[in-house]
């Protein structure tokens, strides 16, 4: 099995469920089925996004649409690719980084786990409200020199335990970054 980048396991509870496991740490989940003579697999969720147990009622509701209610196959499949989370760390010294990766789990593991004194502080799925490059437009009064680190400072502390602990909502968000805006660079 040496040289192969991802296995195939097929759930044993939902047999339409397949579950790609990839050596490089992005795992997704897949429907499969046989209709007539077709016989199609197909992605409809990420891990970590979606749970084994949130795959599975999925792939049983696809079973339901597709199969008994005769849809189109690819009606059923709209998924966007590993969506993009932003995440922000500290270091000891204070430096907060905004960052963004679609290979969340490996970018922090990466920065955290092979790093002394790196904190990961909170992560969140990028929207239309909020992303790495309006981030770091708005906090560029606090940027350190060259690089995604900025100065720590209350305004991104809110901001993060607002996006990333209370879970506000992207309106909410977009409201507080108007604020903070308006603070830190009066007209």
């Amino acid at each position: 099995m040496s040289g192969r980048r991802s296995y195939y396991l097929r759930d044993d509870q939902v047999h339409c469920l397949l579950v790609n496991y990839s050596r490089k740490g992005s795992h997704s989940f897949g429907y499969d089925y046989r209709k007539g003579k077709v016989h199609k697999s197909k992605v409809f969720g990420y891990f970590p996004n979606m749970t084994v147990d949130d795959a599975r009622l999925r792939a049983l509701e696809i079973e339901k649409e597709c199969i008994q209610g005769d849809k189109d196959y690819d009606e059923l499949f709209e998924i966007h690719r590993l969506p993009l989370f932003l995440y922000f760390l500290m270091t000891d010294e204070g430096e907060i980084k905004i960052g963004h990766s679609t290979d969340v789990w490996n970018r922090i593991n990466s920065l955290v786990a092979t790093q002394r004194g790196v904190t990961l502080l909170g992560l969140r799925e990028e929207s239309k409200f909020v992303d790495e490059r309006k981030l770091h437009y708005l906090f560029r009064a606090f940027r350190i020199k060259g690089g995604e680190y900025f100065q720590k400072n209350d305004f991104l502390l809110e901001l993060i335990a607002r996006f990333c602990v209370f879970r506000d909502s992207d309106v909410q968000i977009a409201r507080l970054m108007g604020q903070i805006d308006t603070e830190i660079y009066p007209k």
